[in-house]
């Protein structure tokens, strides 16, 4: 049969929001995958409820006859998944990452998927660049030194998403840039000034929190590519 590229009724919702970039937590992640760079046959979607957590929620959908990003049903599926969990970013690319069977599930470790020999000829590093194409999704994160994170806690309206001392919140950090990139996303480190940080949601009329700390970070990390 032959593959079908589908009408992708309702997808720009999906992407529109996915253009925003990083605006807080929760975060949905959305990952293609296929059996070459051109068709995407899988879809995974992760959700990540904080700063440092684990993927509490993950659905996939797949699909055999019609390129799944151009499914309204699978889209409308999406949207709804991610509805539950009040997502604030959506982390998204059109690219494919690579093969959709897992290694040591599908076929053995160490071995390339004998059902997906392209992706034998074509690895993707691990910044997700297929049949040389950049497909990572760049979001920013918020960065503090050390001097910066206490004036943070002094400061922030939500101390309680802070860890109790700069070491501790270093690691969550850390940890989170590692999942977030086994999630197919690269979170680059933003350093802020907090009374920056402070004046901006002073202009913004909001409070002073994680949700803003994101916002900002995404907002400069724009102004950091445009510059490149």
């Amino acid at each position: 049969m032959d593959k079908k590229r589908g009408n992708g009724r309702g997808r720009s919702s999906l992407m529109r929001r996915a253009k925003r970039g990083m605006r807080g937590y929760p975060v949905a992640t959305i990952a293609y995958y296929g059996p070459d760079d051109q068709f995407a046959s899988k879809v995974a979607v992760g959700i990540v409820a904080r700063e440092g957590d684990d993927v509490i929620a993950l659905e996939r959908w797949y699909s055999e006859d019609v390129d799944i990003r151009q499914d309204p049903d699978v889209t409308q599926a999406i949207l709804e998944f991610i509805e539950q969990y009040d997502v604030k970013s959506v982390l998204a690319t059109d690219g494919i990452l690579g093969c959709p069977h897992e290694e040591g599930i599908d076929y053995p470790l160490g071995e390339s998927c004998p059902e997906c020999p392209f992706w034998a000829d074509h690895v993707y590093e691990d910044r997700g660049q297929a049949a040389g194409e950049d497909v990572q999704i760049v979001a920013g994160c918020a960065w503090f030194d050390e001097e910066g994170w206490e004036r943070l806690r002094e400061v922030t309206a939500d101390p309680e998403r802070l860890e109790d001392d700069y070491e501790t919140w270093v690691a969550m950090v850390e940890k989170s840039i590692r999942d977030m990139r086994d999630q197919g996303v690269e979170l680059e480190k933003v350093l802020l000034d907090v009374d920056e940080l402070v004046a901006w949601c002073e202009e913004q009329d909001r409070p002073v929190d994680a949700s803003a700390r994101a916002d900002l970070a995404a907002e400069k990390l724009r102004e950091r590519h445009e510059g490149s």
